[in-house]
């Protein structure tokens, strides 16, 4: 626990000396969300149907950004080998890295939502499922994230094979989590099926990732 505790810590300390890097993502999120009302209007009848997708969509590129170089800095330094020989598990290792990603990324973003949804005029009685439905999205997305990451570290071109291989399997979250957050009572059954996917995605990442990390150390090492 203490070696899981100390990766999160390092991987918040990077992530806080190139914070201009995060920023950028939660720019990114701003300014996609912003481009809709500039381009189709500030009308009511047309933008409100449209919101909750908007902000979904927003989220998913946002989080996703920054996930091609997730572990690209670790294994070109060595310190994915010294993960390997330490105490600390690939598939905890997995785990921490989705947690420091996630309170970089996810958690900003979760912030500005509600400033977001004013300007989508998105009604104050709507927020509440819109929230607590972004939470286990997020969550879902970012174990997504670590899946492709991982099954992409070391090849070439491998945010475009990334994005091959994770924008298919975030249907389902982005469907469920919509759904989720237009849902009139707050325990929707989408909301049970979106925290089902991502319970899902909680068992199959960090194994997944773990075997994908091992065996892009051994072939980097041959």
């Amino acid at each position: 626990m203490t070696s899981f505790l100390a990766q999160i810590r390092q991987d918040l300390a990077i992530a806080w000396a190139s914070r201009m890097d995060s920023a950028v993502m939660l720019i990114f999120f701003v300014i996609i969300v912003t481009m809709f009302p500039l381009a189709i209007g500030p009308d009511v009848a047309t933008l409100s149907p449209l919101a909750v997708p908007i902000i979904w969509i927003a989220a998913f590129l946002s989080i996703l950004a920054g996930f091609d170089r997730l572990f690209s800095a670790d294994s070109r330094t060595g310190w994915l080998d010294q993960i390997a020989l330490s105490k600390l598990s690939l598939a905890y290792y997995a785990v921490a890295k989705a947690v420091a990603h996630w309170l970089v990324t996810a958690m900003p973003l979760l912030l500005t939502v509600p400033v977001m949804a004013v300007l989508l005029q998105i009604p104050p009685t709507a927020m509440a499922p819109l929230m607590l439905a972004l939470i286990p999205g997020t969550i879902a997305l970012t174990l997504l994230g670590i899946i492709g990451a991982s099954l992409c570290e070391g090849a070439r071109r491998g945010g475009g094979l990334m994005a091959l291989l994770v924008l298919p399997l975030a249907v389902p979250i982005l469907i469920f989590g919509v759904l989720a957050s237009q849902a009139d009572q707050l325990a929707s059954p989408s909301l049970m099926l979106l925290g089902a996917v991502c319970l899902v995605l909680m068992a199959l990442a960090p194994p997944v990732a773990a075997a994908a990390l091992a065996e892009s150390d051994e072939d980097a090492s041959q």
